[in-house]
């Protein structure tokens, strides 16, 4: 790839640079700076969590296995868990048991979800960072990068002041739409094989949701139509009161007495990459939730005096470009529960593909399966590592685990595999999984 010469007021010098501060970045470099690198966080924001924070979306989804009877979801990920509960910033999800409002009255793949307030993750998230001894570089936008030989040798970023260039010994992309990667000129992939797109949606938060009566429908409706009101919103469909493809009541209980909603919905596909198109899908969202705000007190029992707090700053991009790795991480990987050699997490979340018409939702039910390392590692850049939405999976296998507690388990491994890489000055690919796995234990991971 061509590299670019960009006048820089300003250079920095570490082993790892982190793109992305959303919840797979923030582990990537707490557990890189913690196995000893010299660690920064570059985030185009103000703040960290990402689309947890920004975005609005919750609760975290299941950290447990299938049956909702243990946690697998282990290490960084009960760390911060702990570090929130104790400043009554979310409710346990041992508290969380399936078909109550933390759930969204959901059952199969909804056991022991994780309800948090987003004031508290991003002051917990970054004195995580802070105590780790990462640098933490906010309103920072990635522009560009150098590549030679297959190693990216610094990248380029922008605050409103100044360009600015990072090198380092090992990069992570967490940016959720693998911009690091691209610029890089690693291979990557978009979509599935007909480049087609998960919806976006945009999270609001409202209050004034009267509980015991959902509580009270959803105690004496148990299938599924009437429980989630379905009825109701294809005759709002039909008569234009309802305005998107969305087909379920969608809202989440939270630990202040307010509520998710995820009922928002760009029905066509969103190039996620064109900011005009961001913006007027945006523009559109905002208008789009005020309708829905009409339908929910017009409609639904228990909502006729709900109020409208936030709306998400960020539309919610479910899919984007994902690397194209040393492995590709599969659907018969989860089906078959391929214990991978080189595993860094155990999953059970659900595969959660979301289209115009709703939801293709399958919960998973079986045994847990196993992300595998090498779906972190380019295939073709030997000092990229990504983590989260930009693994190399195919669209079934990151339908189940762009979620944020598998991010935040993959962005632990990558940033121990990272530091490793840096201080043996070696490719990621050639660092011992073995090591890796010995450190993710010793911090509390669970690997089966």
């Amino acid at each position: 790839m061509e590299n670019i010469l960009l006048p820089v007021q300003k250079e920095y010098d570490f082993d790892v640079a982190v793109c992305g501060g959303g919840m797979s970045g923030f582990a990537a470099a707490v557990s890189a700076a913690r196995t000893g690198a010299r660690t920064v966080l570059i985030e185009s924001g103000g703040f960290l969590g990402g689309t947890a924070t920004k975005g609005l979306v919750g609760p975290f989804m299941t950290c447990y296995d299938a049956f909702g009877g243990t946690q697998i979801i282990r290490g960084l990920f009960d760390e911060l868990k702990q570090a929130l509960l104790a400043e009554g910033g979310a409710v346990s999800p041992a508290d969380c048991h399936g078909g109550d409002g933390y759930s969204g009255y959901r059952t199969g793949g909804h056991i022991g979800v994780m309800p948090f307030d987003r004031e508290s993750l991003k002051r917990v998230t970054e004195k995580m960072c802070l105590d780790a001894g990462v640098t933490l570089l906010y309103h920072t936008l990635l522009i560009g990068c150098e590549t030679n030989e297959n190693r990216i040798s610094r990248i380029f970023a922008a605050d409103s002041n100044r360009i600015i260039s990072v090198r380092a010994k090992t990069f992570i992309d967490t940016t959720g739409s693998a911009a690091l990667a691209h610029k890089a000129g690693a291979q990557t992939m978009r979509g599935n094989d007909d480049g087609i797109l998960q919806t976006a949606s945009t999270f609001f938060i409202i209050d004034g949701v009267d509980k015991s009566v959902l509580d009270e429908h959803m105690r004496t409706h148990t299938e599924m139509r009437a429980r989630y009101f379905m009825d109701e919103i294809d005759a709002g469909k039909r008569d234009g009161s309802f305005p998107c493809g969305q087909n379920k009541l969608r809202i989440f209980e939270n630990p202040d007495d307010t509520w998710t909603v995820n009922m928002t919905q760009m029905d066509g596909q969103l190039n996620e990459l064109d900011g005009e198109a961001v913006t007027v899908a945006e523009i559109e969202q905002r208008q789009q939730i005020m309708r829905l705000i009409d339908f929910l007190r017009n409609r639904i029992p228990g909502l006729e005096n709900i109020r409208l707090v936030a709306t998400a700053s960020d539309i919610g991009v479910r899919e984007s470009r994902r690397i194209v790795g040393k492995t590709l991480f599969c659907l018969e990987d989860i089906q078959n529960a391929h214990k991978f050699d080189d595993r860094i997490a155990v999953c059970a979340n659900s595969v959660d593909i979301h289209h115009k018409d709703g939801v293709k939702y399958i919960a998973h039910q079986t045994e847990n399966y196993y992300i595998p390392l090498s779906c972190l590692i380019s295939n073709n850049i030997d000092n990229l590592l990504t983590a989260g939405k930009s693994l190399s999976a195919d669209k079934y296998a990151f339908a189940a685990v762009r979620v944020m507690p598998p991010c935040v388990a993959m962005g632990e491994a990558a940033g121990v595999t990272a530091a490793l890489a840096a201080a043996a000055n070696v490719p990621a690919a050639e660092v011992p999984c073995g090591e890796v796995q010995r450190i993710l234990l010793e911090n509390g991971a669970y690997l089966g």
